[in-house]
């Protein structure tokens, strides 16, 4: 009798905490309202509608269908499939974000000697620089944080040399970036910017450039957009924070020693009269410059560059130069997907770039040589080699953004098409997708895939590094059937592997 009388109250404690379950999940809210936690007090209280009589309602509103009706019970089931969904969502982040956290390895390399490297380096403080970084200012973009000013992120500068003066102060001696003939395009061009920053520092010289050349022609539509008509503010701010010198005449050039290379005509050859424009041929000596720094310092002060670039992000205020074209947002393509929610939501972003074809293949074979990473796998984009990367971190069950150049929709179809990526997939409408706004959503995304042979996805890791920000997927391979990274995030920045596009 004892034991009957235990097992009668243990099945009624089962029976309310049951009730308490359903209870509590009935008063989730419907798809235009928070979740309120009171609502479960008010819900057993008797004075919270439950979710059945708010989806009655609903329908009756919305579609003019009332119990009974021959839709009713489908519409009904569906409507509450997708509020369970949308109760676990929540959780399902929650996880997600614990998962990328704990999975975080910006300093991965395939070379165990580099790799221990890296990680000592992370411990260390360079003594000269003691104390210099600690009081850099957090940073958000679009309104989601990054980790600049974390103790990872000052780890990380703590190796780049601090610098009492800018380069060239004691000399006359001056690289001069002008005209507007380039290398290649964007991603080419903001790497050839980064290089000729560079080149300034290794070798001391004053980088200038002319108000009306190619590099404030790509970078102000995105960053440092100018507020006045006025420039002299604007300038000034912008050679104090990149240490350069802007010239704008000719005349100005007088005093100073500019640099010449003996070998500009040897990159000129089979490029016709443009072959010989000095400005283009200085923009591709920049692509192809290789900096001899060691790789930490190099990372650091790269990075620092990058940083000063988002802290100065365009949010649809100003204009360019001299063609006064008003600047767009950068935050456009994220405001435009999650609106209010684009603090908080969780996505991932694709990169899916054939590199012109048949020349793209090219490239990417010889960076599988220098990588190990697989030849075409980057470029073909196959839902699998996807899912490989989402399904552990969690990710499969949040949007899911591609941006494209447009040329091989084959890529495309096959993500709508396939079960669990299709329902995820977001586009951008097309009055929001512009380079600066997919930049700046691949940037700030969870993840990014991207492919090792195109620059622009070279810039966007290098963009996610220099802010803190881990899962960066370039670098895959199959190994026993199973896709592994074959080099970390940093690799964008190891001349061995990307060469000139380090």
């Amino acid at each position: 009798m004892m034991h009957r009388r235990a097992a009668q109250k243990a099945a009624a404690a089962v029976a309310v905490v049951v009730f308490l379950v359903i209870n509590a999940f009935v008063s989730f809210n419907s798809y235009d309202v928070d979740y309120d936690p009171t609502e479960i007090s008010r819900r057993l209280d008797g004075t919270q509608r439950t979710i059945r009589a708010r989806i009655i309602d609903s329908l009756r509103e919305r579609r003019g269908i009332k119990p009974g009706d021959p839709d009713f019970q489908r519409l009904f089931l569906a409507r509450l499939e997708d509020l369970q969904a949308q109760s676990e969502l929540p959780t399902a982040r929650r996880t997600a974000q614990r998962t990328l956290d704990n999975t975080k390895q910006i300093w991965m390399r395939s070379d165990k000697e580099r790799e221990n490297e890296l990680v000592e380096a992370h411990k260390s403080n360079v003594m000269n620089n003691e104390g210099v970084w600690h009081n850099v200012e957090p940073l958000s973009v679009c309104g989601r944080p990054t980790n600049v000013g974390s103790r990872a992120d000052l780890a990380l500068l703590e190796h780049a040399r601090v610098d009492k003066t800018c380069p060239g102060a004691n000399s006359n001696k001056l690289l001069l970036l002008q005209g507007q003939q380039t290398y290649g395009q964007t991603g080419n061009n903001l790497i050839e910017i980064q290089h000729a920053l560079q080149y300034a520092r290794d070798h001391d010289v004053t980088l200038g450039i002319m108000d009306d050349s190619w590099p404030l022609r790509v970078l102000l539509p995105m960053f440092m957009a100018i507020q006045d008509k006025d420039k002299t503010e604007w300038q000034n701010k912008f050679e104090k924070e990149f240490c350069v010198k802007i010239f704008n005449n000719e005349s100005e050039l007088t005093e100073w020693d500019i640099v010449q290379w003996d070998n500009l005509a040897t990159l000129g050859e089979g490029r016709g009269l443009k072959g010989m424009d000095e400005g283009y041929l200085t923009s591709k000596k920049m692509f192809v410059y290789v900096s001899q720094a060691p790789l930490l310092e190099y990372i650091a002060h790269q990075s620092k560059i990058l940083q000063k670039l988002y802290r100065n992000y365009n949010t649809g205020t100003g204009t360019t130069s001299r063609t006064w074209e008003s600047v767009r947002n950068m935050c456009s393509g994220i405001d435009a997907i999650f609106g209010e929610d684009s603090n908080k939501v969780v996505y991932s972003v694709l990169h899916s770039r054939s590199l012109e074809g048949q020349s793209g293949v090219k490239l990417m074979q010889r960076m599988s040589q220098s990588s190990g990473c697989h030849p075409t796998a980057a470029l073909d984009m196959e839902p699998e080699y996807i899912k490989a990367i989402l399904r552990p971190l969690g990710m499969l069950k949040f949007p899911i953004l591609v941006i494209t150049d447009g040329q091989n929709f084959d890529v495309i179809r096959r993500l709508v098409n396939d079960e669990e990526i299709g329902p995820q997939l977001r586009l951008v409408p097309g009055n929001a997708t512009w380079l600066g706004g997919d930049v700046t959503l691949a940037v700030m995304s969870n993840v990014f895939i991207g492919n090792p042979a195109s620059t622009l996805s070279g810039f966007i890791t290098k963009s996610r590094l220099a802010l803190g920000f881990g899962h960066s997927y370039s670098f895959r391979a199959k190994n026993d059937g199973e896709w592994v990274n074959t080099c970390g995030d940093t690799c964008v920045y190891d001349r061995k592997i990307m060469g000139s596009m380090s």
